[in-house]
C-alpha cells in the first residue's frame, strides 16, 4: 500500500536534505573502514594465523579424545577378558588343590595301611596265592587291557 500512495513529506526539506547526507556520508565511512579492515587483514596475517591456529588445535584435541576413547574401550574389553581368566584359574587352581588333597589323603592311607600290615601278627598274615600275585595284572585287565600280554609281561618281569 505504501508504493500506491504518493510520498507524504514529514518536516521541512532542508531536514530531510541534511539526513539524507548524513547517510551517504556514514554509509562512505562504513565502505572504508570494511576496505581499511581488509587491507589490514590482508597485511597482517596474525588474526588469520590465530583462527587458524586454533582451529588446528581445536582439530587436534577432537582427534586425541576420540583416540583416548578408542583406547579406554580397548582396556576396558582387556580388563573383562583378564577378569575371566583369572576367574578360570582361580576355578582351575582350587581344583588342583583338591585332587592333591585327596592324593595326600590316600598317600597317607596307603601309608598307614601298610604300617598296619606290617605291625600284624603272624598268624594274621595271609600268604600269597597265585591270583594275588596276579591281582595288577586281573585289575588291567578289568580296565580293558589285554590279558594274555599283560600275563606273559608280568611273569617276564617275575622271573
Amino acid at each position: 500500500m505504501l508504493g500506491t500512495k504518493a510520498a507524504t513529506a514529514i518536516g521541512p526539506e532542508s531536514w530531510r536534505n541534511s539526513t539524507l547526507k548524513g547517510i551517504k556520508l556514514s554509509n562512505t565511512i562504513v565502505n572504508k573502514s570494511d576496505k581499511s579492515c581488509d587491507v589490514g587483514r590482508s597485511l597482517d596475517p596474525l588474526p588469520h594465523l590465530r583462527d587458524t591456529v586454533s582451529q588446528l588445535s581445536n582439530d587436534e584435541i577432537h582427534r586425541y579424545t576420540r583416540e583416548v576413547r578408542a583406547v579406554v574401550a580397548k582396556l576396558r574389553e582387556s580388563l573383562l577378558e583378564t577378569n575371566e581368566e583369572i576367574k578360570s584359574l582361580t576355578r582351575g587352581r582350587e581344583a588342583i588343590e583338591k585332587a592333591l588333597e585327596h592324593t595326600r589323603k590316600d598317600i597317607r592311607l596307603n601309608k598307614d595301611s601298610q604300617e598296619v600290615r606290617m605291625s600284624r601278627p603272624p598268624r594274621e598274615k595271609v600268604t600269597q596265592t597265585r591270583t594275588e600275585e596276579y591281582f595288577p595284572v586281573y585289575l588291567l585287565a578289568f580296565r580293558g587291557y589285554n590279558t594274555e600280554m599283560l600275563a606273559r609281561v608280568y611273569d617276564t618281569s617275575l622271573a
